[in-house]
């Protein structure tokens, strides 16, 4: 299901769980004020239509919920993307356009390139109220397949998307106030094949980094 029809989804949901609210708390108001006056039998009716619909705005609650933490649970987001272009035999240069549009090229050497990233992980239910997994790109090398070849030649290593971030103390130290919600913190790190030349968009998901093919 797209974003687009998810979001429609959820606002129907939630439009009904809202009507079913205002529904219950009529029968609420009308319940107890049926059984001041003594009447039994039409208390008893808004008794019934309480129960009714207490159980359906409990219901789609239940849905919104479920739903919201399924997304929660699966969501991804975009870290960037990545142009690599081969120049020579293992070497290439990859160009890095990210979400706001700032971008970065670098010369690297290697058959793969690897982008490393922090990874902060919130505890799983707390995803559910839309706390969502938290990154910060590190840095991109250029990879060699053979170990061998990693020792015999220099390695390629930049720092990646750092103007204006500051650095990764006072990145963590921004989240001190939700340590309780902390699950884990981590380093994330995924590679891909730069002998061809192709587009990749770089992507976070709740357990670390993702390649897909644009």
């Amino acid at each position: 299901m797209e974003n687009s029809a998810v979001t429609d989804y959820l606002n129907y949901i939630l439009v009904a769980s809202v009507v079913a609210g205002l529904f219950s708390f009529y029968y609420l108001v009308s319940f107890f004020s049926r059984i001041k006056r003594k009447q039994l039998l039409k208390s008893t009716r808004k008794l019934i239509g309480l129960m009714f619909f207490s159980m359906t705005t409990g219901f789609f609650s239940l849905i919104l919920i479920g739903t919201q933490g399924y997304q929660a649970l699966t969501h991804e987001t975009l870290a960037a993307t990545v142009t690599v272009t081969p120049t020579a035999e293992k070497k290439f240069v990859i160009r890095i356009v990210y979400p706001d549009s700032f971008s970065e090229t670098f010369e690297l050497s290697g058959d793969e390139v690897m982008f490393e990233a922090n990874i902060i992980k919130w505890k799983p239910w707390s995803n559910i109220f839309g706390l969502k997994t938290a990154f910060r790109l590190d840095r991109v090398r250029g990879r060699f397949q053979k170990i061998d070849d990693e020792k015999s030649v220099a390695p390629t290593l930049f720092k990646v998307n750092s103007v204006g971030k500051g650095n990764i103390a006072e990145w963590r130290e921004s989240f001190q106030h939700l340590s309780l919600l902390l699950d884990v913190e981590h380093g994330s790190a995924s590679y891909v094949s730069a002998k061809q030349s192709k587009v990749y968009e770089l992507f976070v998901t709740t357990d670390g980094l993702l390649f897909r093919t644009k």
